[in-house]
């Protein structure tokens, strides 16, 4: 049997380096300012997308890969006879993987593809998509690397916390009332994606609170410490948006790195697509707890 190639999207956020050494394929997403339309990834990376923010005459909003992307991208991956598997970001964020099961639907004749709904986002995708990878490389097939997904998300957070809740508000990820105390208090909510109930999937602040972004370091060590508990692996990724919460992200490894056994620790910085959403100053953590195949 032949092991899968790896497909994800871009609201997948991993080192460059990973995508290039697992050979992951990432299908873009559009960005769109008024009637400009970017690709993100393409013509538009980050540094370009924070420029072009900062400017404040129109608001961004981004766009789901059409379902002939999709099948474009897949057709192109290699031989008929190897299989794919795509996750992608929650269906309860994005319409992405809905488009992507279309495409599949499309090519069930020609090709195997098996589509998978990460429940997550960003740095929460990406290590979902980062096991997946690491056990294609090994040699490990679909039908024994997808039974591995779901127990990996049990096992896996997502934290973040961002500057202004603004951009969350408008895109109606967060509710009026929580915006409103949040922006009067001039607190910050530590926000989550839900692991269970009619909100899985979706954003929900959790009860931590911190009245600034560096404080978010702190928070994010105590969650991580408490989850992991006695589990001896944890694997983690530290994500910034742009060059404040760059020195945030150092910081945080670092002090993962003094307070756990941290099997890989590395960052990445989040893409034009999820800034689009959370806001362009922003921090976050994701870590998986427990073994991992490979």
């Amino acid at each position: 049997m032949t092991a899968p190639s790896i497909f994800t999207d871009a609201t997948c956020d991993l080192p460059v380096a990973a995508y290039e050494q697992y050979n992951i394929h990432s299908v873009p997403l559009k960005v769109m300012f008024g009637d400009e339309v970017y690709t993100s990834g393409v013509d538009m990376d980050m540094a370009a997308f924070l420029a072009r923010l900062e400017q404040g005459d129109v608001q961004p909003s981004t766009e789901s890969p059409a379902v002939e992307d999709f099948v474009t991208r897949y057709q192109a991956a290699g031989a008929e006879d190897q299989p794919i598997l795509s996750i992608h970001i929650s269906q309860g964020l994005s319409q992405t993987v809905a488009r992507a099961r279309r495409a599949a639907v499309q090519l069930q004749n020609q090709q195997r593809i098996e589509v998978w709904d990460s429940q997550t986002v960003s740095g929460g995708l990406g290590l979902l998509v980062l096991m997946a990878a690491r056990a294609a490389q090994a040699g490990y097939t679909i039908e024994q690397i997808v039974p591995l997904l779901e127990p990996t998300f049990e096992a896996t957070n997502f934290l973040f916390c961002v500057d202004d809740l603004t951009y969350l508000h408008r895109g109606g990820r967060i509710g009026r009332v929580s915006y409103h105390v949040a922006h009067t208090l001039r607190i910050k909510p530590i926000i989550t994606v839900s692991k269970s109930g009619e909100t899985r999937g979706t954003y929900v602040p959790t009860k931590e609170r911190v009245n600034s972004l560096a404080k978010a370091v702190g928070a994010f060590v105590r969650e991580t410490v408490r989850e992991a508990g006695a589990q001896a692996a944890i694997r983690a990724l530290a994500l910034y948006s742009d060059e404040y919460s760059f020195h945030l992200a150092d910081q945080l490894m670092d002090e993962l790195r003094q307070r756990l056994d941290c099997v890989y620790l590395d960052k990445a910085q989040t893409t034009p697509v999820l800034t689009a959403h959370v806001g362009p100053s922003g921090l976050a953590v994701a870590y998986s707890v427990g073994d991992w195949p490979v």
